[in-house]
């Protein structure tokens, strides 16, 4: 279990008492991508709006052990990850370090976001990541929306119910849309709203508050399709 001492670790040892506590275990070369590619957030960040993190622990703890908290949410068997508003590359980027075996496609509107992310792409050599520069809604019918994935996330684009909306119709039946919340979480309305457009909330991982946030909670939603004879993307 995680301890109050954590805040006190520099960096890279937060990084790794952190996902061994989340059951990740990194090796000395994971950590070292990890670093670089903190280093290069800070580095952009001096010139653009790229993230609201600004210190290395911050970068550690809300952005990549948040985004590797997600994990416990994988249905097994995923093979296939799409996110959606990716900015600074949370969750993205910290899944594909750790799961180089999946693929990941980042769409993200913001010109130069989308240019961060190809260059950081790059410099970590994440051979199985796509960047695309644009808005999801534009893409139905083409590269991104060419495979049905198993996992999607929104998290930085809209209220819940229209991130759930958002990614449907590039999930396969029986994919999941992954949610990362406050303490307080949806509303019992819109889980009833979600429910009623093809969504099944299947599971809850509360993460731990020395990483990413007092109360966070990571929701998953199974996509079932829609009722009605309403045809999914499949």
């Amino acid at each position: 279990m995680a301890t109050p001492g954590h805040s006190m670790l520099a960096p890279d040892q937060l990084l790794i008492a952190g996902a061994q506590d989340l059951g990740i275990r990194l090796s000395p070369d994971r950590v070292g991508t990890f670093r670089l590619y903190r280093d290069e957030i800070l580095r952009w960040s001096e010139r653009m709006n790229l993230t609201a993190l600004t210190t290395p622990t911050d970068i550690v703890r809300e952005g990549f052990l948040d985004s590797l908290a997600c994990l416990a949410m994988f249905p097994n068997g995923a093979r296939s990850v799409l996110d959606v508003g990716s900015g600074a590359g949370f969750p993205a980027i910290p899944l594909a370090i750790v799961r180089d075996e999946m693929d990941f496609t980042l769409v993200e509107a913001s010109r130069k976001k989308s240019t961060f992310l190809k260059h950081i792409v790059r410099t970590l050599d994440l051979k199985r990541v796509r960047v695309w520069h644009g808005r999801a809604q534009a893409f139905t019918g083409g590269p991104p929306a060419g495979a049905a994935y198993d996992v999607a996330f929104a998290r930085a684009v809209a209220p819940l119910f229209e991130q759930a909306s958002l990614v449907s119709s590039f999930l396969r039946t029986g994919g999941m849309f992954v949610a990362q919340l406050g303490a307080d979480g949806p509303p019992a309305r819109v889980q009833l709203s979600l429910k009623e457009i093809g969504y099944q909330l299947t599971g809850e991982f509360r993460v731990p508050s020395w990483c990413g946030g007092v109360g966070r909670r990571i929701l998953s939603f199974r996509w079932v399709g829609r009722r009605g004879g309403d045809e999914c993307f499949t």
